[in-house]
């Protein structure tokens, strides 16, 4: 189970958010991403990129994937670069599961005053008494 969890928490993704002034851009850190970048001023070799991904998130890394970020701001010392991590596998199947839970506790707590009767019925349609009400 152990390993399990590990495996599962290796599925983060990691973002850098380049904001300059009202404008931003959310550029995704893989290497896929990196190298299929639209508007970027040069390629990015990602052969280059620091192990540790948030290195990467840096005002040289977002002036040239959005060279147009800062159009209409003062100067390109703005460029506020931010990383940040989508959260991983894991965390979403906890919050699926929790959901799924509470949703299913509370169907049943409305529908259980209706389904009770029927199942009593039927119960004893067939023949079945419970223990000490014979």
């Amino acid at each position: 189970m152990a390993t399990t969890g590990v495996a599962f928490a290796k599925d983060v993704t990691n973002f850098c958010k380049c904001s300059c002034g009202p404008n931003s851009a959310i550029l995704e850190l893989t290497p896929f991403g990196l190298s299929h970048l639209p508007h970027a001023s040069q390629p990015i070799d990602v052969g280059t990129l620091m192990p540790n991904v948030c290195m990467n998130c840096t005002r040289l890394l977002c002036g040239i994937a959005e060279p147009q970020l800062c159009d209409g701001a003062a100067v390109d010392e703005e460029i506020v670069p931010l990383c940040f991590q989508r959260d991983s596998l894991q965390d979403e199947l906890i919050v699926s599961a929790f959901l799924l839970l509470v949703i299913g506790l509370l169907v049943w707590t409305a529908v259980r005053a209706h389904v009770k009767p029927v199942v009593d019925r039927l119960l004893a349609q067939y023949g079945y008494n419970p223990v000490g009400q014979a």
